[in-house]
């Protein structure tokens, strides 16, 4: 697999937990969090966590973008399982 894809594949998952600990944190998930955060209707009192969770949660969604655009094209795995052809028939 391309380091690319790798690389990005790890720092997905290392956002994915940050968000994941301040969800539990807070109770919230992320996607609404930074909904709140980003319409200004979060009273946030000056909560470094919240900036620190929304970059959090930004990287995340810009790694699982480029993710998705490498994944199609680099990732062997796929290669192989567009190849097969399978078994349309049930039992």
């Amino acid at each position: 697999m391309d380091t690319r894809l790798i690389d990005i594949l790890a720092d997905l998952h290392a956002a994915e937990s940050k968000c994941q600990q301040f969800e539990k944190k807070y109770g919230l998930l992320s996607e609404y969090f930074f909904d709140a955060y980003t319409n200004g209707s979060l009273d946030d009192d000056g909560n470094l966590d919240f900036a620190e969770w929304a970059g959090f949660y930004k990287s995340k969604q810009d790694r699982l973008r480029r993710y998705r655009a490498l994944v199609v094209r680099e990732s062997p795995l796929l290669k192989t399982l567009n190849k097969i052809q399978f078994d349309e028939t049930v039992a």
